[in-house]
């Protein structure tokens, strides 16, 4: 059975991120002077990242708690809880997709996809469903790595490179949480017996997330 409330709450969740664009706008232009001087859609970019790392940061916890260590001790799938973590994860991407201009092509595609399985996700039951719990499985570990998403915001906000260490703390926690990822991923590919077309549409539709986390983590990494 589709999830409909959980699609509300997801409705719900995307106007309370697009009020805190305007109050993370209000904040840093009577605190930020670089942030002043920003145009308009590069406004919207710090907002969209700025905003995405602390409420990513807050689901972590939640999802961890609730979610991930019932799956850890008794294997229970809390599938009515995880579609609404996921839709408040989704959140984020669909305002940013429909608010935030000039974004990068790649990351276009990346939202769409990810707001796509979102979506997807609301009519699967994770106890039983391989591709949900893989689903689950990326979609942790990507929101585990928020601190991407803060140093993406942060750094239009002082000098080129003042904050080194973030980037390459950043492309670390990047970087493992991908691996992790991945090899999981790769693991549930090779081991399954049979592969049928929603799986093969379904790796199809991440391998554009993975494109666009391998693009990330070379320009994280570029210096």
């Amino acid at each position: 059975m589709y999830n409909y409330t959980a699609l509300c709450v997801g409705i719900v969740s995307c106007i309370f991120v697009r009020c805190c664009y305007s109050l993370v706008d209000r904040l840093l232009a009577k605190k930020n002077v670089p942030y002043y001087k920003l145009v308009t859609h590069r406004k919207l970019y710090v907002q969209k990242n700025i905003i995405k790392s602390i409420y990513l940061a807050c689901l972590v916890v939640g999802a961890s708690v609730f979610v991930v260590w019932p799956i850890i001790t008794n294997n229970l799938w809390k599938t009515t809880l995880i579609q609404t973590f996921a839709v408040m994860y989704g959140s984020n991407d669909l305002v940013g997709l429909l608010c935030v201009p000039s974004l990068p092509s790649t990351t276009k595609i990346h939202h769409c996809v990810s707001t796509f399985l979102v979506l997807v996700s609301l009519g699967i039951d994770f106890q039983h469903s391989e591709i949900g719990q893989s689903m689950l499985v990326y979609t942790y570990a990507s929101a585990s790595a928020y601190i991407v998403n803060f140093h993406l915001g942060i750094r239009w906000l002082y000098a080129r490179d003042q904050h080194r260490w973030l980037r390459w703390t950043a492309a670390v926690v990047y970087l493992v949480t991908c691996c992790l990822s991945w090899s999981w991923h790769l693991w549930w590919t090779f081991t399954r017996a049979h592969l049928y077309w929603y799986h093969v549409v379904y790796i199809v539709l991440l391998l554009w997330i993975v494109r666009d986390d391998i693009i990330l983590m070379r320009w994280l990494t570029s210096i």
